[in-house]
């Protein structure tokens, strides 16, 4: 991994979305999406369920941001650029050469289409081509079993359960299933998702 990788300003972008640094102008659009029940019930946040919650979120992350942890990114909609939810690197690890991909929630409207798929094609290409790490890791919660699916269908090799191992603001105690994929893999992982975007796909006119 490079030594002074996975720093901002970085912008990915892709056919039907842009992934673009974090800043609180973005705190206002995310709102909307962001206040979806079904969007923050597995997430490690808890409900957002106001502009304040949303703000308080990007705060966390740009803090991150400076710590040199994490590079928080908002997932924009092409053609328009429409904020749409969140994604970041996380865990950077430069002495092991390993990062997380995680963070990551879009608005349902945009479910089951190739927006989450291209994002993180966009980011673990930049993570394995740009930054040369060795491997990527992807967690979720134990009961989210969309998400694991999803996981799955990138091309993710499932590791195992963490047992409770993270208490969410609700006092549940969350058991977490990792993924990850290696370096050595990445050449049969990349052209799995680019044939997933190879047909072509309209963003729906309204959005939430």
């Amino acid at each position: 991994m490079r030594p002074d990788g996975f720093r901002t300003p970085l912008t990915l972008s892709g056919r039907y979305v842009e992934l673009v640094p974090l800043e609180w102008a973005h705190a206002d659009a995310l709102r909307l999406p962001a206040g979806r029940p079904e969007v923050t019930e597995f997430l490690r946040t808890g409900p957002m369920r106001s502009r304040a919650d949303v703000e308080a979120l990007v705060r966390t992350l740009l803090a991150a941001q400076r710590a040199g942890t994490d590079l928080p990114f908002t997932t924009c909609l092409l053609p328009a650029r429409r904020p749409i939810g969140m994604t970041r690197f996380l865990r950077i690890d430069p002495g092991n050469d390993s990062v997380e991909i995680g963070g990551t929630w879009i608005d349902p409207a945009l479910w089951r289409t190739p927006v989450n798929t291209e994002a993180k094609l966009l980011m673990l290409r930049h993570a394995f081509d740009v930054e040369r790490v060795h491997r990527v890791q992807l967690q979720t919660d134990a009961r989210n079993e969309r998400s694991q699916r999803a996981i799955a269908r990138l091309g993710a090799t499932r590791e195992g359960v963490l047992r409770e191992d993270v208490v969410l603001p609700d006092g549940y105690r969350r058991s977490s299933v990792y993924f990850s994929i290696l370096a050595s893999e990445w050449p049969s992982v990349r052209p799995r998702l680019e044939s997933f975007l190879a047909r072509d796909w309209s963003p729906p006119r309204a959005i939430g």
